[in-house]
C-alpha cells in the first residue's frame, strides 16, 4: 500500500509502519501463538498509562494511513515526534500542549510540551514522500555520515530482516571474524553523542573504520575501569598523522597508567595495541588470546560491511555475583539480553542483515517486549 511519510534533515533516524497492519498482526502474534497473559496485562497496563495523559485531547488515528516515529536532534528540538494521519481535519494550524495539526498531520512529541515556536518550525521543516508499506515490515530513514539511507526492517515467524539499498563502500582490510563481528564505516553521529568529557572519546576523532571481534565482558572492583570487555578491534584512521594524535592524546589523558611499549596496564587488564599500517592501530584486551604471536588475523572484505557471529555475546557479563542481580533489575538491560539472548544467529550481505531466532522464539512477540520496557523507562 503506497503511503505518505514525512522527512526532515533534522531526523537522525525515522521508523513508518502501517498501524492497522502492524496491529491486526500483534493481536494475531499475541492471542494464538504465544498466548502470553501475563504479557498482554503488561501491554494493556502501558496502554492505559500512555492513554490517561490525554494529551492529543481526542484526535483519533486514521489506521489506514501510515505511522512513523522520528529521532530529532536539532537547536529548534530535540527528542523524538510521532506523527499520524488523523480521522478529523483540522483546516487551521492546530496546536495543543503536546502536538500541532495542519490539515489531517498530526505530529506528536510524547516528552515533553511544544512551543509554538517549535511547532512552527516543524511544520515548515517537514518535507514529503510515498513508500511502498506492507504487512510485517518497517521503513527506515536514517542519516549516515550526512548521507540519507533508506532500508526495511520485515519479519516472518523467526527471522528478522533488515534490508538497504546496496552498500557502497571500498575494499579493505578487517579482522577475521568470531565470536560477535561486525565491520563498517564509522558513523560519525555517535561521535557527536559522546560527552567531551569521556576520555575514551579521544580514540575516535578523525576514525574512518571500524572492525570489532567481541567476546564478552565482566565487572571488576576497580574504580577506574570497573568494566572490563573481552575484545580485539582494528582501527582505521583519516590518515597516519590522525592516528599518531589518537595515540599521543592517549597517553597523555591516561598519564598515570603504566604505559610500556606495546601494552598499558587498563584497571585488571593489559592492553596490547600495535601499528599494523600507517593508518591503522590493532588493540586487544588479551594478547595470548586474541593475538598470541603478535600479528593480528586479518582478512579482506569486498564491502567493509561485515556483521556476523552470536549476538548475545554483546549482553554476556561473566562473573557479576551480586552486581549481576542488580544489573538484571535494570528493566531495559534485562530485555535487551533476554532478545539478544533469543537470537540465534546474525549476518550481513551487502545489502542488510539477517538474524535469525532461536526455535520457539517469536520475532514480532520478542521485539514487543523490549520496545514496552524501553518505552516504560
Amino acid at each position: 500500500m503506497e503511503q505518505r511519510i514525512p522527512l526532515m534533515k533534522e531526523a537522525s533516524f525515522e521508523l513508518s509502519a502501517h498501524p492497522l497492519s502492524l496491529i491486526k498482526e500483534v493481536l494475531s502474534t499475541e492471542l494464538f501463538e504465544v498466548k502470553n497473559q501475563a504479557f498482554l496485562n503488561q501491554l494493556h497496563q502501558f496502554k492505559s498509562s500512555i492513554g490517561s495523559k490525554n494529551e492529543l485531547e481526542g484526535i483519533n488515528v486514521d489506521l489506514n494511513q501510515a505511522m512513523s516515529l522520528l529521532l530529532i536532534n536539532s537547536e529548534e528540538f530535540q527528542g523524538p515526534l510521532i506523527h499520524y494521519y488523523a480521522e478529523k481535519s483540522s483546516t487551521k494550524k492546530k496546536p495543543g500542549k503536546h502536538y500541532v495539526q495542519l490539515g489531517n498531520d498530526v505530529f506528536y512529541s510524547p516528552v515533553k510540551p511544544l512551543t509554538s515556536k517549535q511547532a512552527l518550525w516543524i511544520l515548515n521543516q517537514v518535507k514529503w514522500t510515498s513508500k511502498s508499506i506492507s504487512s510485517g515490515q518497517f521503513i527506515v530513514q536514517q542519516r549516515l555520515n550526512g548521507e540519507l539511507s533508506e532500508g526495511k526492517i520485515q519479519w516472518n515467524k523467526n527471522e528478522l530482516q533488515y534490508v538497504t539499498q546496496e552498500i557502497k563502500t571500498k575494499q579493505t582490510v578487517i579482522l577475521s571474524p568470531r565470536y560477535f563481528h561486525y565491520s563498517n564505516q564509522f558513523p560519525r553521529k555517535i561521535l557527536n553523542d559522546i560527552p567531551l568529557k569521556v576520555n575514551m572519546r579521544t580514540m575516535l576523532v578523525s576514525l574512518e573504520q571500524i572492525s570489532l571481534n567481541y567476546e564478552s565482558g565482566k565487572l571488576t572492583e576497580d574504580q577506574q575501569f570497573p568494566f572490563a570487555p573481552s575484545f580485539e578491534a582494528l582501527l582505521t584512521y583519516k590518515d597516519p598523522a590522525a592516528m599518531e594524535r589518537a595515540i599521543q592524546t592517549m597517553k597523555s589523558v591516561y598519564d598515570s597508567l603504566d604505559w610500556k611499549g606495546q601494552s598499558v596496564k587498563m584497571g585488571t587488564q593489559d592492553i596490547f595495541f600495535k601499528r599494523t599500517s600507517p593508518k591503522t592501530l590493532y588493540i586487544c584486551s588479551n594478547q595470548k588470546q586474541f593475538c598470541p604471536n603478535g600479528n593480528p588475523n586479518l582478512t579482506r572484505s569486498n564491502t567493509g560491511f561485515l556483521c556476523k557471529g552470536d549476538i548475545g555475546r554483546l549482553t554476556s557479563i561473566k562473573n557479576t555475583g551480586w552486581a549481576g542481580l542488580v544489573l538484571d533489575m535494570i528493566p531495559a538491560f534485562r530485555a535487551s539480553k533476554e532478545l539478544f539472548d533469543g537470537t540465534k544467529n546474525v549476518s550481513s550481505s551487502k545489502n542488510g542483515i539477517e538474524i535469525t531466532f532461536k526455535p520457539g522464539k517469536a520475532v514480532l512477540h520478542e521485539l514487543l517486549k523490549t520496545l514496552v520496557v524501553y518505552g516504560q523507562e
